[in-house]
């Protein structure tokens, strides 16, 4: 699962509740609480194979901030939202903070995933029959896989048991990229994407770090692989 910047929410409340002084208004935690799922909701379109949800909210208590137009943000514990059992919510008046909250909270992430219907041995050839999708919470899951033609006719890298979701660091799978191969290198930085030919120097599958030479000035650069025939590195 890739890097997920944090949502900005922009709330405008023109009827609030007011405290004591009419220089202040009052952030409900009715608010909070519509401010965190508007997030959630945001953060589950960006990820089309799982549904997130708070099983569990701790607001904290209400709180005042002075007039003006107010802006929410939201900032999960993890990057990627999943398995955050703790989110920050800053608030802000006329662009300056007035608050910062911690809110603790358990956060499902609902997925069809990959499980095996067997205790497997590793190095075994994966199948149809070994693999079936299951609906279930993936918090905990570092890599679920979603497509299972994605692996069947792969080696499995250890021994699993009945039941147990299948994650890609258990799975070999082959190098998209292979030494010798030419690439293109794909260098983003400062809101520019520059490209240069390069040859591999070692396998990589897609995800992983591996040395390119780069064909213009015969240096080796670490690089990202992207997919087959493309790296990225970052400026």
């Amino acid at each position: 699962m890739k890097y997920l910047l944090s949502l900005l929410l922009l709330v405008i409340t023109p009827h609030m509740g007011y405290g004591s002084s009419t220089s202040h208004q009052l952030i409900t935690q009715q608010e909070m609480e519509q401010v965190l799922n508007d997030y959630i909701a945001e953060e589950s379109d960006l990820l089309p194979h799982v549904e997130l949800r708070f099983k569990e909210l701790s607001l904290p208590d209400a709180y005042q901030v002075p007039q003006g137009r107010i802006e929410h943000q939201v900032i999960p514990a993890k990057p990627g939202v999943i398995g955050s059992r703790r989110f920050t919510l800053l608030t802000r008046v006329a662009g300056q903070t007035v608050s910062n909250q911690s809110v603790r909270v358990e956060l499902e992430a609902l997925a069809e995933v990959a499980v095996v219907t067997g205790a497997l041995r590793r190095g075994q050839i994966l199948d149809a029959q070994d693999v079936e999708l299951r609906y279930q919470n993936i918090s905990h899951i570092k890599e679920p896989i979603f497509d299972q033609a994605e692996i069947i006719g792969k080696r499995l890298k250890r021994s699993v048991r009945l039941g147990d979701p299948l994650q890609r660091h258990q799975i070999e799978f082959p190098p998209v990229i292979k030494r010798g191969e030419r690439v293109v290198i794909q260098a983003n930085g400062h809101g520019l994407t520059l490209t240069a030919a390069g040859e591999a120097k070692q396998d990589g599958r897609t995800g992983e770090a591996i040395r390119v030479m780069n064909s213009n000035s015969h240096k080796e650069i670490l690089c990202q692989v992207v997919a087959p025939g493309l790296v990225k590195v970052e400026l």
